[in-house]
């Protein structure tokens, strides 16, 4: 439809957990469309927001806009929102095989290109016939639920940690499958060496439930993390250690050398 826009919009978004109802996510204000990275280590809040997105942990307050249409109002839609969070796909007692086959109907997706996607991560079908989905191995749950939402057909995909458990040859594989999508695609990871193979994405940065950014890819690509608020910095963000800058080029920890994002408070340490 002509002027229809196709994106994720979250406003304000807070979301709070447990008896004493500390906030996981601080008000997060972000738009996703396209595809983008987003960057933050273990516990900052990546797979919450996932949930909150797609209606599996409750929203405390703010919005979540999904072309223009508040999530509530389209909640279960199909072709809308897919994403790879394992517990999505455990909901009948069926073999892996037949999972994949009712989701796809029920999704409008494409069964043989997930197969195709399983086969080349080592998942054979099988497998798959042979096994319940919660008898796959960590790894092989991981691929299941990945090439489930990428086949899905779904507008808005949601990747968390595709890469979890995987070889290199297997990450290299999946990277390729990702780059095939061609709607909004967000995927969240602690890994920084995806910024070398993601030049034309947009990339945020999520620490202790606050999205920063978005910066170009393309930007961070031998740029370097420093802490402290410095000038000129491509962006900076704020942690319980303090604030940290990153820096175009040189000058301070090279961004992709990190590895993971997980070393982010090691740097805090000196």
């Amino acid at each position: 439809m002509k002027g229809r826009v196709f994106m994720i919009d979250i406003r304000g978004l807070v979301v709070k957990y447990g008896w004493r109802r500390e906030p996981v996510l601080r008000g997060i204000s972000v738009v996703f469309d396209g595809k983008h990275l987003l960057l933050g280590p273990n516990g900052s809040g990546k797979t919450t927001l996932f949930r909150a997105l797609t209606g599996l942990t409750p929203i405390t307050s703010g919005d979540i806009l999904i072309d223009g249409v508040n999530i509530d109002e389209i909640y279960g839609k199909p072709g809308l929102v897919a994403a790879n969070l394992t517990e999505i796909y455990n909901l009948l007692y069926l073999s892996a095989y037949d999972h994949l086959k009712v989701f796809m109907d029920l999704m409008g997706g494409k069964l043989d290109y997930a197969l195709q996607i399983l086969e080349d991560l080592g998942v054979s079908t099988e497998i798959l016939r042979r096994r319940k989905t919660w008898e796959l191995s960590a790894g092989q749950r991981k691929a299941f639920a990945t090439a489930l939402a990428l086949a899905s057909g779904a507008k808005h995909v949601l990747l968390d940690e595709p890469f979890e458990q995987l070889d290199p040859a297997k990450k290299s594989i999946t990277l390729r499958r990702i780059a095939e999508h061609g709607g909004t695609l967000v995927l969240n990871t602690h890994e920084t060496w995806l910024i070398n193979s993601m030049w034309d994405w947009k990339v945020h940065f999520i620490f202790e439930g606050r999205v920063y950014g978005p910066v170009e890819a393309r930007e961070l690509v031998g740029a370097s993390l420093v802490p402290g608020d410095v000038e000129n910095a491509l962006l900076r963000f704020e942690t319980s250690r303090g604030i940290f800058s990153i820096l175009p080029g040189a000058g301070g920890q090279p961004l992709t050398n990190l590895v993971t994002l997980d070393r982010i408070y090691e740097l805090a340490l000196g």
